[in-house]
């Protein structure tokens, strides 16, 4: 199989330098971007030719140039404070004149594009993107839950899990490990990406029911500006002796688009800093992705999409057992309608979709007889999810004023179960069943209305009602739980309100400053409610599910601030998040002190928690192609009934990077680092404190010529030793990683 995958990787990468040696024609491109309303210039607009890293800002009348490659070209234009805008261009001959409409308040969102940053964005994410990881890694309250070198877990703002609203094109991916080792985002790669839009707090209700924040993973769609295109890029690595590539394809004619991904990724043990290895901490993967799409007439567009992923042979070293298969398979189907004559309604989508997850992981080569917990046991693990579901979402335009109806109704059902076998012959096996068929429905409605109040406060509105029954429905799982919790009836029906407001208000065409307000709730996930010792490898305890915990419910507040000038930007904001209901584990008082090694807790409430902190982005230009950027953020974190910190809140942490541009080449120096982390929970988690750190990356690219980029780096070029405080079993971060990958477009 991987013989005919190299020779069709070989066959495309010929095909692709033999076209791009006849599309090295370029023409200058002069425009104007202007304020829809106003007709004034916008200052700092951010222009870039789509699937190109190629940008300008416009200068203070909102004027820019741009260097296009011969032929049709997308650009995208977006800057503060408006909706972002994709314009054909046909004849760069030809002045172009592009308006923008003024957006009424974006919350504290961050759309980090892979097609290319906001120009001169300082969470621009570097050039090298192994992973969707890294597209979120610059981003200020953004972090990782890191389990070895696959599979990180976004954290927003110290909340991680069911608190954070994580979807594929706003559809419900649920894991099937019961230990949470395959978070919804290991299924997509960046080649299928074309967006990740990040919304911190409570804000954004139209994806999720949540109370940290959003992430909407929206996946790259055909293209109907060109008959034929395709990228390639293919990498190595170091620390790990990483091999990955990447190929797309894409082909239209008249109504008709598709297009084809395909990657890999093949990794061995990986090195830490010094002369240290991790072993047993490999993995391999692949990822590929179809869709097609049909224009009818010129309202109508109707698509058809599928995601396959696998990984296997995924060490996880600081674990009981590593994953020998991690799958997904995601269907959907998509109307899209635009009527052309309508002045209310601006759009409907309706999309239905299905997708199931399967996941298996075993301890057969690990040597069990050396260990603490459940010793001289072999322990495979199995557990699938299948979700169904659809989603509508209707955009009206009723003159200034936005209104979005969002429908949102799924199905997920959940199996998890380990056998242990014993090495020795006088100890019978055993079967413990963690999830018995659990079936979570789940319906929801939607508003999102926003408005202007004056020529400079404008204001945003959402509202959700979420509607949640849920139950067990095999047998041997009914009979424990029932027993547990003493009680003939397990089901549970959970009605959540939400809702938020937000107003912002413009100082001056480059400042704007805005206010944040909050009442969300998050339901518990079916491992919260149903979940039968379920072993939690942050703190070495067995957790069960409550099938009575209620949901969580927070109050936000958030103050920000954004101005953009042709010198410099800046980015800031704090918030507050009082957690009433905080989800936690306390000992189980009828199986606590049973044993030395096996540590028992159930889910419960809390009082309350709370989370304070804030974020700051900035960067300064100082000459042409010449930058400076920085961030830096900090989470506190309390559980009020505990006494105690809050678990796994990052330490604060920063970056700052200089970068310089030059169209050819473009190059970057970077350092990272965060504080020392000593407010841990000791009493509810056992949780360990770690060290400060601070490591520098160098990276750059050379295109010489057009479709074509050489992209090289060191990242953590001391070789230093360090722990990030999310890392799983304090396990080490990597070591001096040499990275070198060759990009191929036409």
């Amino acid at each position: 199989m991987f013989s005919t995958l190299k020779r069709a990787a070989l066959i495309f990468l010929f095909g692709v330098v033999a076209i791009s040696q006849q599309t090295s024609a370029q023409s200058a491109l002069v425009g104007h971007v202007v304020d829809a309303s106003s007709g004034e210039g916008v200052v700092m607009a951010s222009v870039i030719i789509v699937n190109t890293q190629v940008g300008v800002a416009t200068d203070r009348d909102g004027h820019f140039s741009l260097i296009l490659p011969d032929g049709k070209s997308v650009l995208r234009v977006s800057a503060i404070g408006y909706d972002s805008k994709l314009v054909e261009v046909d004849d760069p001959s030809k002045h172009l004149h592009i308006t923008l409409q003024p957006s009424i308040i974006q919350f504290d969102e961050v759309v980090v594009s892979t097609v290319g940053p906001r120009v001169n964005d300082p969470a621009a994410s570097p050039h090298n993107m192994r992973g969707v990881e890294d597209l979120m890694d610059r981003i200020p309250g953004a972090d990782f839950l890191q389990r070895a070198n696959f599979a990180w877990e976004p954290v927003v703002r110290g909340m991680s899990g069911g608190q954070v609203g994580l979807v594929i094109d706003g559809m419900k991916v649920t894991g099937a490990c019961v230990d949470r080792m395959d978070p919804t985002s290991a299924y997509v790669e960046v080649e299928n990406l074309e967006k990740l839009e990040l919304t911190k707090g409570g804000f954004d209700l139209t994806k999720a029911s949540q109370i940290g924040g959003t992430i909407n993973l929206t996946t790259q769609k055909p293209r109907f500006d060109r008959p034929f295109y395709g990228d390639a890029e293919f990498g190595f690595e170091s620390a790990a002796s990483l091999r990955r590539g990447r190929l797309v394809a894409g082909a239209a004619k008249g109504n008709t688009s598709v297009r084809g991904s395909y990657s890999y990724k093949m990794a061995n043990d990986f090195r830490v800093g010094g002369p240290g290895e991790i072993t047993n901490s490999g993995y391999r993967k692949n990822n590929y992705k179809l869709d097609l799409s049909q224009r009818i007439g010129s309202s109508h567009e109707v698509a058809a999409s599928f995601l396959g992923d696998n990984a296997w042979d995924v060490g996880y070293p600081v674990l009981l057992m590593d994953a020998t298969l991690a799958q997904a398979r995601i269907y959907s189907l998509t109307h899209s309608w635009i009527p052309k004559s309508s002045a209310a309604v601006q759009s409907l989508e309706t999309r239905a979709y299905y997708n199931t997850v399967d996941h298996y992981m075993d301890d057969f080569e690990r040597d069990v007889l050396d260990r603490p917990v459940m010793r001289g046991m072999n322990m495979p693990m199995y557990g699938y999810t299948r979700t169904a579901g659809s989603i509508s979402t209707l955009d009206l335009g009723l003159g200034t004023r936005q209104l979005r109806l969002t429908l949102d109704a799924y199905q997920t059902k959940s199996f998890g179960d380990m056998w242990m076998f014993s090495v020795f012959e006088n100890i019978p096996d055993m079967y413990l069943l963690n999830l018995g068929d659990v079936v979570v429905q789940h319906g929801a409605l939607s508003a999102d209305f926003a408005s202007p109040v004056t020529s400079r406060l404008n204001a945003r509105v959402n509202a959700r009602v979420d509607l949640s029954p849920r139950d067990v429905k095999k047998e041997e799982a009914i009979a424990i739980l029932e027993g547990k919790w003493e009680t003939t009836d397990l089901s549970n029906r959970y009605l959540l309100g939400s809702a938020s407001a937000s107003f912002e208000f413009a100082l001056s065409k480059t400042t704007r400053t805005r206010l944040s307000l909050a009442h969300v709730g998050r339901l518990p996930t079916h491992v919260e409610n149903y979940g039968h010792y379920i072993y939690n490898y942050v703190d070495g305890y067995f957790y069960s599910g409550n099938p009575r915990i209620k949901p969580e419910r927070s109050s936000q507040v958030e103050l920000g601030l954004e101005r953009w000038t042709q010198r410099f930007g800046i980015r800031a904001a704090a918030y507050t998040n009082y957690v009433r209901n905080y989800i936690y584990g306390v000992n189980d008082e009828g199986l606590v002190n049973t044993s030395e090694t096996l540590r028992f807790r159930v889910f419960t409430n809390a009082d309350a928690a709370v989370l304070a902190g804030g974020e700051l982005s900035a960067v300064v230009r100082l000459a042409e192609g010449l930058e400076v950027a920085g961030t830096t953020s900090y989470t506190y974190g309390q559980n009020l009934d505990a006494g105690e910190p809050m678990y796994l809140i990052p330490p604060l942490t920063s970056l700052l990077s200089v970068r310089l541009d030059r169209g050819r080449w473009w190059g970057e120096a970077e350092a990272r680092m965060a504080l020392p982390q000593n407010r841990v929970a000791r009493i509810t988690a056992d949780e360990l404190g770690t060290d400060g750190y601070l490591v520098a990356n160098l990276r750059g690219s050379f295109k010489p010529r057009t479709g074509v980029e050489v992209k090289v780096g060191v990242e953590n070029l001391f070789d230093t030793l360090y722990h990030e405080h999310l890392s799983f079993g304090d396990l080490p971060s990597l070591g001096r990683n040499i990275y070198g990958a060759l990009a191929l477009s036409l």
